[in-house]
């Protein structure tokens, strides 16, 4: 069944309404006819089974059939703190995490990043483009949820204390292991993820986090890349604490 994501304001008393290029992609791609079963999700873990009911130049009216909570979404609310790579890593990192489950995607600044951006209109343009990105993504992975990319923070605004388990990728750390924490915090649900840029963390900063609580582990014997250390992290909670049954 088709699916389409419309904002929550749209549902109203067992009606809908779909707007903007969904509607000519439905009526003139998909050419679904009046009585058609489709699928809307409100971005908010909310599915709603309808039917289509008119379909106009410029809006498709649908009924509410059935609402249901969406089944892709995992129990587990993870965080991911990326050190802002160079070029499009960071386009990369937010569509691969976001099709994996993670909830919110925080830009990090850090000491080794190289990235700048110059003022506050840079950085807009660029929360706009991430966003977008995020809720292609989960169009396209069927999620029904869809993360939020934040705005951007210097690496010194992260408390491990708002999190029932922090996690620092840090290529110096050679105890202890991720696997080892993640069993010995099986029941975390809100978790954090710091994955630094290119460079790497510096010792400082490790030591900062560590001492509100983080835990530095090592991802083993091989450097990762910054775009590939985040979604192996998100990958390994979620299989550890029982998301990718």
């Amino acid at each position: 069944m088709p699916k389409f994501f419309v904002n929550k304001e749209a549902i109203n008393n067992n009606k809908a309404e779909i707007c903007g290029g969904d509607v000519s992609h439905i009526a003139k791609v998909l050419r679904l006819p009046v009585g058609s079963a489709i699928t809307l999700c409100d971005g908010e873990g909310t599915d709603y089974e309808a039917e289509i009911t008119e379909i106009k130049k410029d809006v498709i009216l649908l009924d509410i059939i059935n609402v249901c909570k969406c089944n892709t979404e995992p129990d587990l609310n993870v965080t991911l703190f990326q050190g802002i790579p160079k070029a499009s890593k960071m386009e990369y990192i937010i569509q691969k995490c976001t099709e994996l489950g993670v909830m919110s995607i925080v830009p990090v600044m850090t000491k080794r990043t190289v990235v700048k951006l110059e003022n506050a209109q840079a950085e807009k343009k660029k929360l706009e483009r991430w966003n977008k990105i995020a809720a292609e993504a989960v169009k396209q992975c069927g999620r029904g949820c869809i993360p939020k990319v934040c705005d951007v923070t210097d690496i010194k605004n992260i408390s491990a204390k708002d999190f029932d388990l922090f996690l620092v990728a840090y290529e110096e750390e050679t105890d202890i292991s991720l696997k080892s924490v993640l069993k010995s915090n099986d029941k975390a649900k809100n978790i954090g993820i710091l994955i630094g840029p290119e460079g790497g963390l510096e010792k400082s900063e490790v030591e900062y986090l560590i001492k509100s609580g983080a835990k530095s582990v090592t991802l083993g014997k091989r450097i990762l890349r910054t775009e590939t250390a985040g979604h192996t992290v998100l990958t390994a909670v979620l299989y550890e604490l029982d998301e990718l049954e």
